[in-house]
């Protein structure tokens, strides 16, 4: 049994539009998160399907190849065009080899009583299916989950709210938490979800955090001085993967909540999460340090102290 993350969800090939071009990329929610975790943990593991013909297979390589399936069907692909306001509209959503995912891939037996597993954006009847697993046979498993406004429709606003109650953290944005409780309002939104620890992420202000028989707080994020924004494909997964690693390392809110809001940033500065592939950071303090050495212009330096160095 392992104590580590474990991200289960889509691994995808991206066809990315934006106002700084085009690109082609690896992409997926589940494997955004496990590269933003893998930041400040050694012990990431990726869950997923992916078709023979996936190109991207050096992205993959930091992970147990054991977790991941290699299915006949073609890989999951998606399309995706930003305007100028970064707001994405869906071209494209082939989810191919992704239908595969399913609580049979679960590695139970790898799971142990301090693991942590994310279940990035999927169907949230599988959702359901897999907690309910996770539940029956690893009830001190410590479950996440994270959703997308796609998911958001019919019957699965019901199964989201019930699944929000079984897991230890839930979480999604503001207008992913307005349309799962059907309103206009935060407030009443954050008043309507029930869930042992609820995240409702802010973009540049932070997020919202509300526990059971707790004050809810609003942790602000840190302003963080980066270049401009290249692409924010993945932004929200890169938070979740980056919050978690942060927690399971601090069990501090307002350190995690930085955390997540820094790791975000630095991966909008570069196609994919390309500037996140070589970043390491010892322990979560060194990610203000990096911050503060940024703001004081020792960019170069500071890069360079934090590069994970290769074998």
């Amino acid at each position: 049994m392992i104590d580590g993350i474990f991200f289960v969800g889509h691994v995808s090939i991206d066809k990315v539009q934006n106002i700084n071009g085009s690109n082609t990329q690896p992409g997926g929610a589940a494997l955004y998160a496990a590269i933003a975790a893998k930041t400040l943990l050694e012990n990431v593991y990726l869950i997923s399907v992916i078709g023979k013909d996936y190109p991207f297979l050096s992205a993959l390589s930091m992970f147990p190849s054991r977790y991941i399936r290699v299915s006949r069907t073609p890989s999951t692909r998606f399309s995706i065009k930003y305007n100028e306001k970064w707001e994405a509209k869906y071209l494209e959503a082939n989810y191919g080899s992704g239908i595969h995912i399913s609580p049979s891939i679960i590695p139970l037996g790898s799971l142990g009583p301090e693991s942590i597993l994310h279940i990035s954006p999927i169907s949230p009847s599988k959702v359901k299916k897999i907690v309910e697993l996770v539940r029956e046979k690893k009830p001190k498993v410590k479950i996440s989950v994270n959703t997308w406004i796609g998911y958001i429709r019919g019957e699965n606003k019901k199964t989201l709210r019930e699944i929000a109650q079984e897991v230890d953290f839930f979480i999604l944005n503001d207008s992913e938490a307005k349309a799962l409780t059907e309103t206009k309002s935060l407030s009443t939104a954050l008043k309507t979800l029930k869930a042992k620890m609820l995240v409702i992420t802010l973009g540049e202000l932070g997020a919202i955090i509300s526990m059971d028989n707790r004050e809810t707080q609003m942790v602000p994020a840190l302003r963080v001085p980066i270049e401009r924004v290249i692409d924010t494909t993945g932004a929200g997964d890169t938070w979740c993967g980056s919050f978690l690693a942060a927690y399971k390392r601090t069990e501090d809110l307002m350190k995690s909540v930085i955390a997540a809001s820094i790791i975000s940033s630095i991966k909008c500065t570069g196609w994919g999460f390309s500037r996140l592939l070589n970043l390491k950071f010892r322990k979560v303090d060194d990610i203000i340090e990096y911050i503060i050495g940024l703001k004081e212009g020792g960019v170069q330096k500071k890069i360079l102290d934090y590069i994970a160095k290769q074998k």
